[in-house]
């Protein structure tokens, strides 16, 4: 039982560090499952962190408030900022009509959102301490917190702070000597005609950029690397185009700048600042290597090189999580589990486990933490992992996956991290009817992979894997980009799509056995037409196809799969001589890897 005081200091089955929107998220769940847990907030709002960031005040996760079709799941698709709930007046584009807005704007619904579903938060709660129990009193004491309110005791810890505090890379000499991005002025007066260096690859760095841009006369950032954009890598953490601005002045010949080198020494001078660099060079002629070199001073030097996303100051000795890359992330299980067992981590920290999708923004971490949610109850609470039956029939298969990838949400945000499972066991086709397809939802792709497919899913001798990918590497790697692939694909392929597409995996006994995807959609639904003039039923018979295929329920059906009625050559006019020689080489699209069962399958 929790304190009788549910505002109290005391013992609790689940205690969650942190009530942004990670934390908020699984306190909706478990507040609506009655369970024993207290949110801990060290500042007096929920969602503080937006309170101050981004420091510019506008957001970069989109608001999309208008979309063609009226499913809520598939309008979570494109709603960027709200949290998972059963009311559906609680949402986030009800708070503001901009596609990009304002951070007031998040906490103000963040504060609603904790006060409909009467959070129990413990606000102005600093937490100082976690220390395992090493000898438990009681089985449901596993970590006792000493906080600035006393000491609160748990069975199960769920880690949600957040971004913790600045990454300052401290191997560069007079590192001490450079503003951050949290501490910088944002008085653009204080930057008119004065040069401004800014150290970061990433969107804090170009959103400080965006900002000084009119004011600054000369802008360089510099980066240890060459500028990655969320288009291209469709990682939403990475550079996002709203923020972009100093590049197209860049490449439009503007004076502001952007070069990937790495930063060695930032002095400081009666002049300014000076900073030694180093460039690799292996495109000089003469000579090729490393060249350092000292640029000429800077009126400001900038570091916005990113955040911490562990504290590891307030655990003991006895539960310090191990981490990774310098300290900035922990490393945590397919299922968010540190190595300290019991404790977990979630909320944007869930991006360590996923560079692809969007577990750093709201818009992904909410699934995570759904899921995460189901495995807490299945694990401490005994209650099974949902799942829907349904009967061995395949067109009721066929049209359930079918809506699952055109509607759902969770495998649309988190592309190709969470999948769907359908897993049928053996069944004798005389007496099928009392055999039934089991459907579980929002699995983590790496977890069914690497241990359930062999583990929960072992009794089951058919498994389909069903996720939402991307295909643009099964092109190749070499220098194709996103819209290079800015033409039809091959619609009558069955084995290489490049924009997100329903990739349809079958395992038999534990075992890689097939591969299906479907064609690509404008509109991201494969339950509709693509175009006017198309056959209707392409998506469901190849999904029936492939499912017959497998199970063998209607020995000797094989339904029309061809995405037109004709046949391709009838529809496709050929090049003329001269469009031959005027249109650029397509080649990109002639590269596709085949699906081969020889391949090992594809990891998050």
């Amino acid at each position: 039982m929790a304190s009788e005081n549910k505002k109290m200091p005391g013992q609790y089955d689940y205690i969650i560090v942190g009530a942004g929107p990670g934390g908020c998220q699984m306190g909706y769940f478990l507040e609506k499952k009655k369970r024993s847990y207290a949110i801990l907030e060290m500042n007096d709002l929920p969602g503080s962190s937006f309170a101050e960031h981004p420091r510019h005040r506008t957001l970069i996760s989109i608001n999309k408030r208008f979309n063609p079709f009226p499913e809520p799941e598939y309008n979570m698709r494109h709603d960027w900022n709200s949290l998972l709930s059963d009311d559906p007046e609680l949402l986030f584009t009800k708070y503001s009509k901009e596609l990009f807005p304002n951070a007031d704007d998040l906490v103000r619904y963040m504060s609603d959102y904790a006060t409909k579903f009467n959070l129990n938060i413990h606000y102005n709660t600093r937490v100082e301490k976690i220390k395992k129990l090493e000898t438990q009193q009681k089985p449901s004491e596993n970590f006792s917190l000493q906080t600035s309110k006393g000491e609160y005791r748990c069975k199960v810890l769920l880690v949600a702070t957040g971004a913790h505090d600045e990454k300052v890379p401290k191997k560069i000499k007079g590192h001490e000597l450079m503003e951050t991005y949290c501490s910088h002025s944002l008085d653009t007066e204080k930057y008119n005609g004065k040069k401004v260096f800014i150290l970061g690859n990433g969107n804090s760095a170009f959103e400080v950029a965006n900002h000084l841009a009119g004011a600054a006369s000369i802008i360089h950032i510099f980066g240890d690397r060459k500028v990655k954009h969320a288009w291209d890598t469709h990682f939403v953490g990475d550079l996002r185009a709203v923020n972009d601005t100093v590049l197209d002045m860049y490449q439009l010949k503007s004076l502001h700048v952007y070069q990937a080198v790495n930063v060695i020494e930032v002095e400081k001078t009666d002049e300014g600042y000076v900073l030694t660099i180093d460039d690799i060079v292996p495109h000089w002629r003469e000579s090729q290597g490393h060249v350092r070199v000292k640029l000429p001073p800077y009126d400001h030097v900038i570091c916005c090189t990113g955040f911490n996303y562990v504290d590891l100051s307030i655990f003991d000795d006895n539960c310090k999580p191990v981490t990774k890359q310098d300290d900035k992330f922990p490393v945590i299980s397919n299922t968010w589990e540190s190595n300290i067992d019991n404790m977990y981590f979630m909320g944007t920290v869930m991006q360590c486990r996923d560079r692809k999708a969007a577990s750093g923004f709201i818009h992904g971490f909410r699934y995570n933490v759904r899921t995460l949610h189901k495995f807490l109850e299945e694990r401490y609470e005994e209650v099974p992992y949902p799942r829907e039956l349904y009967p061995l029939d395949i067109n009721t298969l066929s049209d359930k996956i079918l809506e699952r990838v055109s509607v759902s949400d969770g495998i649309y945000q988190m592309n190709n991290v969470l999948c769907h499972v359908l897993a049928i066991p053996d069944f004798d086709p005389n007496i099928k009817g009392e055999i039934k397809a089991e459907l579980y939802q929002d699995f983590p792709k790496p977890y069914v992979l690497e241990t359930a497919i062999k583990g929960r899913f072992a009794k089951y001798k058919h498994v389909f894997v069903i996720v939402l990918a991307y295909g643009f590497e099964d092109f190749g790697k070499d220098g194709k980009h996103a819209m290079d692939f800015a033409h039809f694909p091959e619609l009558n392929a069955t084995d290489c799509q490049a924009f997100l597409h329903p990739v349809i995996t079958y395992y038999k006994n534990g075992d890689l056995m097939d591969e299906l995807k479907l064609p690509e959609s404008l509109i991201l639904r494969f339950d509709v037409p693509l175009t006017l003039n198309q056959n209707p039923d392409v998506g469901n018979n190849r999904m029936r196809n492939f499912i017959n295929k497998q199970l063998n329920l209607k020995p000797g059906q094989h339904l029309y799969e061809g995405f037109f009625m004709e046949k391709v050559s009838d529809r496709v006019t050929p090049f003329t001589e001269d469009e031959k020689r005027r249109i650029p080489d397509l080649s990109v699209f002639k590269s596709c890897i085949p699906f081969s069962i020889d391949l090992n399958p594809k990891m998050a």
